[in-house]
């Protein structure tokens, strides 16, 4: 009977050439151990080497605990590919093989022998254990106990595995198997979809991200030709602004020179509003006899009044004084030249227009007076250069003129109508 807690599967026969080996071997040993005894046996222990397989996985975390008649002796964490221990002779040891996610599998020794064969030593024990991803649908109740008991056989007179007990348990142990077997090919099969799947949706995201890339190039290339042209342009905006800006200043500069050179217009020279001296009043003295006050004649509006003293031929006769006109009316009467003042416009009936024309050298203001079929013009012509003319209908007038008929608030009433050129 073959032990079941070796490796199943495809070693099968690696298992039972080394169970039929040990027969053989037990053979050449006896040879040996008459030609020369105790030279090649232990004396007082019992060798046993091990190897631990993990049949998916690897032995990171796997460990065999030893124990000696039911009490912890030692762990094994390092080494467990191949390793060796010396078990005391007339004791039972049991080495549990474990990792998390795996079944654990323990291995039974059973080191009492006669004393007649501890004499002669025995033959080191070479066995392997193999173990397996744990299931949640696998019953493995079984592996509870020991899956292989090795004990002393008086037939060999050397240790060997227990075939009885092996025979008690190999039809459980066959059925987890087999449940192991089907569950590690779904396993694998999955493993083997997955990796599909996965290759298929590396081949896709490499596939995306190289047309992302490519995007992603595309639109940097564009990004870099839209700049570009975004540079070009604002250059030849502020090239041309540079040009607009410096022909702006040319023609400012011929303009200033063209007013320059420009002859200013010929202001008609007004003649000075005469003003007439006060004639000084002679200081009256007291009369002799109180004259006869005659009346005087009248004289030119334009000019001023004076003190007329009346003289008959007697240094005691008293002056008549004439009271002075106003000078403004005086004024009025002296400037000769000027244009008389139309006739007042009824403000009710005045339409008035004002413009403003704002010029490179000068600043004209212009205002029209509308009413019936009569219309009258004002121009205020301010020059850059500091020259001030004033204009009734074409003609040159004075600032009184200007102000007294074309000023706004000279015509309350009328319906302003003002526009900025």
């Amino acid at each position: 009977m073959l032990p079941p807690w070796y490796v199943h599967g495809p070693n099968k026969f690696a298992l039972r050439m080394h169970y039929s080996s040990r027969t053989i071997w037990t053979s050449i040993l006896f040879f040996l151990f008459i030609v020369t005894p105790g030279a090649l046996f232990a004396q007082g222990k019992f060798t046993v080497n091990g190897r631990l397989k993990m049949e998916s996985g690897d032995l990171s975390d796997a460990r065999a605990v030893v124990y000696k008649d039911g009490v912890k002796e030692r762990t094994i964490t390092s080494g467990l590919n191949k390793f060796s221990l010396d078990l005391e002779l007339n004791a039972n040891y049991i080495v549990s093989f474990e990792k998390e996610g795996y079944v654990s599998k323990k291995i039974s020794f059973n080191t009492k022998a006669p004393a007649e064969a501890i004499s002669g030593g025995f033959t080191p024990f070479d066995y392997a254990v193999s173990l397996f991803k744990q299931y949640d649908d696998v019953n493995i109740v079984v592996f509870n106990q020991p899956v292989g008991l090795i004990r002393y056989d008086e037939r060999s007179g050397d240790f060997d595995y227990d075939t009885d007990y092996t025979k008690s348990i190999q039809s459980q142990l066959q059925q987890v198997l087999e449940e192991v077997d089907k569950k590690q090919k779904e396993e694998e099969n999955s493993e083997k979809e997955k990796a599909a799947q996965a290759a298929v949706a590396a081949k896709a995201q490499a596939k995306a991200e190289a047309e992302a890339a490519k995007q992603a190039a595309a639109k940097e290339k564009a990004d870099a030709e839209a700049a570009k042209q975004a540079a070009a342009k604002a250059k030849a905006d502020a090239e041309a602004a540079k040009e607009a800006e410096a022909a702006a200043k040319a023609a400012e500069r011929q303009k200033a020179e063209e007013v320059r050179k420009e002859k200013p217009p010929v202001v008609p020279v007004l003649e000075p509003e005469p003003v007439l001296a006060e004639q000084p009043v002679r200081k009256q003295e007291p009369p002799a006899h109180k004259p006869a006050v005659q009346r005087a004649p009248e004289v030119h509006p334009g000019l001023l009044s004076k003190a007329v003293v009346e003289e008959d031929g007697r240094r005691s006769a008293e002056p008549t004084i004439r009271e002075e006109e106003p000078r403004v009316e005086m004024a009025r009467t002296v400037v000769q030249h000027e244009t008389p003042a139309p006739p007042a416009f009824d403000g009710s009936d005045v339409v008035r227009d004002e413009e403003l024309i704002v010029e490179p050298s000068r600043v004209t203001t212009v205002v029209t007076l509308s009413t019936g079929d009569r219309k009258d013009e004002y121009r205020k012509v301010v020059h850059k250069w500091g020259g001030l003319y004033y204009f009734k209908n074409g003609n040159t007038c004075t600032q009184e003129v200007y102000d007294r008929e074309a000023r706004d608030e000279q015509l309350a009433g009328a319906s302003p109508r003002s526009k900025m050129d």
